[in-house]
């Protein structure tokens, strides 16, 4: 402890103290290899030592802080985020102004303190600097890398080395011997060493001001988890971000003769430390290339129990209002060894991220074999609630599902059913690193193909780019595949047609003058107030007025159900059997009713604002009527009144509507 200025070792001469100091530049740092360092935070540093360590310190110029020594049978632990009161035989040794605190407490019987406090972690008898060394050099502009070169930065050891980091708690013992086997159970306090590996690897590549660590609880009063965000600027601060994630958080619930996550390993090598070790190795190979626009290097937390960690980021992404391009999530991508296979998961909105990955892995020979899977209902991992909230998402996964023998994979001998899922067998000497290697390879090839290649632009639209903005408007998106910005003017037309894509009438025609940047995408919003079920034609520069790599996409047809979102809509109304299917009451709250009645008063029909006991076609906060009666027989022409209540039987709306047959 420091009293009085003076420097006070609470020990005999030459026992064992821990010490804590204050560094100010990261060359301090280094100069720090020979003492056995604890942990590193922001400008302090815990180094265990003896007096002729102090004396070490201050001759480096760190400002010393504390010293402390532990009792029998005690032991140090971080908290983070200490707000409450301290346990029972807890000794406070030092409180950072950023939140975390250094504790002493008993080794054992540790059951009672952890129901003090939401989050203990012990601290490590030996910490890595790595993380704290300043970036290495950028190249000289003469040394300008291809991307040939950038594709074959990616190193398989490194990758390898990740996993193994992740995975055992000493990667020079091996996995030989269960007690080196790590968990990353979110839950379990030892999880947070993997967040600091992590947030190390990437404050590495990118810069110590570049990486954040975010935390965020379940519920109030749960275990705080965290995301650990790494950002890589582009030159245009406004023109949003593409997402290269992965969870990092493992589980162990198929291991044979149960588990118990309190005491189990869930060492996760290819669930998901695959995944995290390309979003690690992409960060490094791309961290000194220029990009128009940024991207974010992200582990989350708390998948295996929930998505937990994707949803916390995607619900504060749509409260800041952040433009996201779009999502890279790679979730078990090294079990498979029959084959170097990717599958790329996405829904119709995203399938622009899977061109433009197809196209990478044919451009640049990267050699797998690339499928993809166009299901919007796949939501067994972190790009869901990406989905949920109207980012466009990707997930690439060696097989989805991993363990269902009836996919595509498996019934094509391209893939083996993966055992060890979700077991303590999941371990690194299972992983097909070439497959990794090469995951990450293309996913390096599909962004730094922005900052180092030259070309014409390609200018693009898909099904799914039009989507509701969630009122009354709409929006579509244009983007630019190719490997030139756009500079000249060109329009967007978008018409609306026939069920039949006939008789379209131009429903918005804009000529567009900004320049869109190679990789990049632009969002225009389109007034509408009409619902129902619509065909759009979409089309992206239908002069041909910018020379473009490719044109076959600059078209797209698509079908849309847009219903209102902020107040009850009824249509169609007059409802013309034969032409129309049905009448939908939309923008219903939850569990609203719907009853329909004679002008007379006499029941007719009635429908609940119920998704369980509804068709599968119906949507949320939406209730059909088809013209029937509860008997199922049709009704004849004429004029029925309705009436709307919610789910306590306030009258919402009383009208009427028409029948014509």
């Amino acid at each position: 402890m420091l009293l009085g200025g003076l420097w006070l070792l609470r020990s005999e001469a030459g026992a064992q103290v821990l010490i804590g100091a204050r560094w100010s530049s990261p060359a301090q740092l280094a100069d720090l290899k020979p003492l056995q360092v604890r942990y590193i935070a922001s400008h302090l540093v815990l180094v265990q030592g003896d007096e002729g360590t102090v004396r070490q310190l201050e001759h480096r110029g760190l400002s010393l802080i504390f010293s402390d020594h532990l009792l029998p049978g005690e032991a140090y632990f971080i908290a983070d985020h200490l707000d409450l009161p301290l346990a029972p035989l807890t000794s406070l040794v030092y409180r950072d102004p950023s939140g975390w605190a250094l504790l002493r407490l008993p080794s054992v019987g540790l059951s009672e303190a952890f129901e003090y406090h939401h989050f203990l972690w012990p601290l490590p008898e030996e910490y890595s600097l790595r993380g704290w060394q300043p970036p290495l050099a950028k190249p000289a502009a003469t040394q300008a890398l291809t991307l040939a070169h950038l594709i074959g930065a990616v190193d398989e050891q490194r990758l390898r080395a990740n996993v193994e980091s992740l995975v055992l708690v000493d990667p020079a013992q091996g996995s030989a011997d269960p007690s080196n086997w790590r968990t990353r159970y979110a839950r379990r306090p030892e999880t947070y060493a993997s967040t600091q590996y992590i947030r190390d690897q990437l404050t590495s590549s990118l810069g110590e001001g570049a990486v954040f660590v975010e935390p965020f609880r379940i519920s109030e009063g749960d275990s705080t988890m965290y995301n650990v965000v790494g950002n890589l600027y582009g030159t245009n601060p406004d023109a949003g971000y593409y997402l290269v994630c992965a969870h990092y958080d493992a589980i162990g619930v198929r291991t044979r003769g149960g588990w118990d996550w309190r005491t189990d390993p869930a060492p996760g090598a290819d669930d998901n430390a695959t995944g995290v070790a390309l979003v690690l190795e992409c960060a490094r190979v791309l961290a000194e290339q220029h990009f128009p626009w940024s991207i974010r290097f992200v582990a989350f937390s708390g998948e295996e129990l929930g998505l937990w960690g994707s949803r916390a980021y995607a619900t504060q992404a749509v409260e800041r209002g952040e433009r996201i391009l779009g999502v890279l999530n790679f979730d078990m991508i090294g079990f498979n060894d029959l084959s170097q296979r990717l599958e790329l998961v996405t829904n119709p909105a995203s399938r622009w991220l899977v061109e433009q990955m197809l196209q990478s892995n044919r451009r640049y020979g990267i050699g797998l074999k690339v499928e993809v899977l166009e299901d919007e209902f796949a939501g067994l991992s972190d790009h869901a609630p990406f989905w949920a909230r109207g980012f466009d998402a990707i997930l690439g996964i060696e097989n989805y599902l991993p363990t269902d023998p009836d996919t595509y994979g498996v019934r094509n001998g391209d893939y083996r059913i993966n055992t060890q899922y979700h077991s303590v067998l999941d371990l690194p000497d299972s992983v097909n690193y070439e497959l990794v290697k090469r995951v990450t390879q293309l996913t390096v090839a599909t962004l730094g193909q922005y900052g180092l290649e030259e070309g014409l632009p390609d200018l693009a639209v898909f099904t799914g780019d039009l989507r509701s903005d969630g009122g009354d408007d709409l929006v579509v998106r244009i983007s630019n595949l190719g490997l030139g910005p756009v500079v000249d003017p060109y329009r967007v037309r978008v018409q609306r047609c026939r069920a039949d894509s006939t008789g379209c009438a131009t429903v918005y025609d804009q000529l567009q003058v900004e320049p869109l940047a190679a990789g990049d995408a632009l969002d225009l919003k389109i007034p509408w107030d009409r619902f129902g079920e619509v065909v759009f034609l979409i089309e992206a520069d239908p002069d041909s007025q910018v020379v473009e790599a490719d044109e076959t996409d600059n078209r797209s047809y698509q079908h849309a159900r847009l219903v209102p979102h902020q107040d009850i809509v009824v249509f169609p109304n007059p409802f013309r059997v034969g032409q129309d299917q049905y009448v939908s009451f939309s923008g219903l709250p939850r569990r609203a009713l719907v009853r329909i009645t004679t002008l007379q008063g006499e029941p007719v029909w009635s429908g609940a604002e119920d998704r369980k006991n509804q068709e599968k076609a119906v949507l949320d906060f939406e209730v059909r009527w088809r013209g029937d009666n509860e008997d199922g027989n049709e009704v004849g022409s004429g004029v029925y009144a309705y009436t709307i209540t919610d789910a306590q039987g306030k009258v919402l709306r009383r009208d009427k509507v028409a029948v014509v047959r």
